[in-house]
């Protein structure tokens, strides 16, 4: 199937009968009628048409939009931002208010994608290139990071504590809301032999990055289960669609040539997100 074609198809499943015109929603009552979206750029939809906020590049095609445009809320607050922390729940990014000022009583749907960032993403992979630049046998990236006893652990501590004081906010907040995180996508294949010049990293480093992304997802969804929230896990059906993939096959746009959305889901990638998050809420 063409990107085209798996565009248009997924579309139709968002907005035909047998979607949202039954759908188990927020409230139970099918009607969803204040969502609030939170998150950064991977929630934002940034790098993807028809933006709507240059500072936070957030974007019309991103996930949470299709989650708007299938339910229809009379309320719809998009406060995700690009380059947003778990700090910038509760403080300014640039010159974007807190995101939890979105929320109230009245808001019965929320959609978060948090954590990325607090883990320092962007320079993890920015390091991660200019090393494969260098040499793609071994783990050079790794190597780099952790070098004189460094490692990513402090970072996953401070998450552990912060995504489910994240969690018992929301809810203090909104206590009618029904609320779903949403984890990230691995970005690259188990074995990085396939990837080319658009890909410029170690294949070492790929596994590496990929299983830092599983345990940020296992950091969700477990703050999820204990706040009695929900979760949804895009790593599965991303599968076999990413960067180093033939474009038309890709979800996930490669990281050279660099623009906003390297290293962020495409389109499509978004709207398979969004099925995804739509199946959670049919449930």
């Amino acid at each position: 199937m063409t990107a085209a074609a798996l565009t248009a198809a997924t579309a139709s499943l968002l907005f035909s009968g047998s979607g949202p015109a039954g759908a188990v929603t927020a409230s139970g009552q099918g009607a969803v009628d204040n969502y609030v979206a939170l998150g950064d750029s991977y929630a934002a939809g940034t790098g993807l048409p028809r933006q709507t906020d240059a500072e936070c590049k957030r974007s019309e095609q991103s996930y949470t939009w299709w989650i708007a445009q299938t339910y229809k809320p009379a309320v719809f607050k998009d406060v995700t931002c690009s380059g947003a922390t778990t700090r910038s729940l509760w403080n300014k990014e640039g010159s974007s208010a807190p995101q939890v000022n979105a929320l109230s009583k009245d808001t019965d749907l929320v959609t978060v994608t948090l954590g990325g960032n607090d883990l320092g993403f962007t320079n993890v992979l920015t390091t991660c290139v200019l090393a494969g630049m260098v040499t793609k046998e071994g783990t050079p990236c790794r190597d780099q990071l952790t070098a004189g006893g460094k490692n990513l652990d402090a970072d996953f501590a401070r998450l552990n504590t912060r995504i489910p004081d994240m969690l018992t906010d929301i809810k203090r907040r909104s206590p009618q809301a029904r609320v779903v995180v949403v984890g990230y996508p691995n970005l690259f294949p188990a074995d990085g032999s396939t990837c080319g010049s658009s890909v410029p990293l170690a294949k070492g480093d790929m596994a590496w990055l990929n299983q830092a992304t599983d345990r940020l997802n296992l950091v969700l969804e477990t703050a999820a289960h204990l706040k009695q929230a929900e979760f949804v896990n895009p790593s599965s059906v991303f599968r076999g669609r990413d960067m180093c993939q033939p474009a038309a096959n890709q979800w996930v746009n490669p990281l050279l040539p660099q623009t906003p959305g390297s290293a962020h889901p495409n389109t499509i990638g978004h709207l398979i997100t969004a099925v995804e998050v739509y199946d959670r809420l049919s449930k």
